[in-house]
């Protein structure tokens, strides 16, 4: 073909797979120094039907989480508390998921808590939520509590039960 420089062309394909891979890089690169999500263990010795449960969180500081009513059934709205010491979460949310058994979109359903103004040294985060699940006879759950704190996500685990 007259006028068609195939050298230009294959010089710009090169420039654009480098340059695709320079931002592939980059992005990679930033992802990793970016702080993100940190799962913990589950908080062993503790069963929120029955008490509230306190943990340490690895950045400092600690949590008391409470859910009411005590040893609910599974269709009982459930009030969701969390009270922290020596830190200042951005954001708090509380999501449920089932131990033994997969409850589809409601593992995805995150319950946002509101923080509430009060005049002790501790924050406070309250909201409400459920697990609304049609379940017969007891149900065990683990309850994710997400806490952000300077754009970084805990996830503490819990377990809790509901019965019939």
């Amino acid at each position: 073909m007259p006028g068609v420089n195939h050298e230009n062309r294959y010089l710009a394909v090169i420039a654009g797979s480098l340059l695709v891979m320079v931002a592939g890089l980059l992005t990679y690169l930033f992802s990793m120094r970016t702080p993100g999500n940190i799962s913990l263990p589950v908080v062993e010795g503790c069963l929120l039907q029955l008490d509230s449960c306190s943990t340490a969180l690895p950045g400092g500081g600690e949590l008391v989480f409470e859910i009411t009513p005590r040893q609910p059934v599974a269709t009982d709205p459930l009030d969701l508390r969390v009270d922290f010491q020596g830190i200042e979460p951005q954001a708090v949310g509380v999501r449920f998921k089932g131990e033994d058994m997969a409850m589809g979109y409601l593992e995805n359903l995150r319950y946002p808590l509101a923080k509430i103004d009060t005049d002790n040294q501790s924050i406070l985060f309250e909201g409400q939520g459920g697990v609304f699940a049609c379940s017969t006879g007891m149900m065990k759950w683990l309850v994710f509590v997400n806490v952000e704190v300077d754009g970084v996500v805990y996830e503490v685990p819990f377990k809790f039960e509901t019965g019939n």
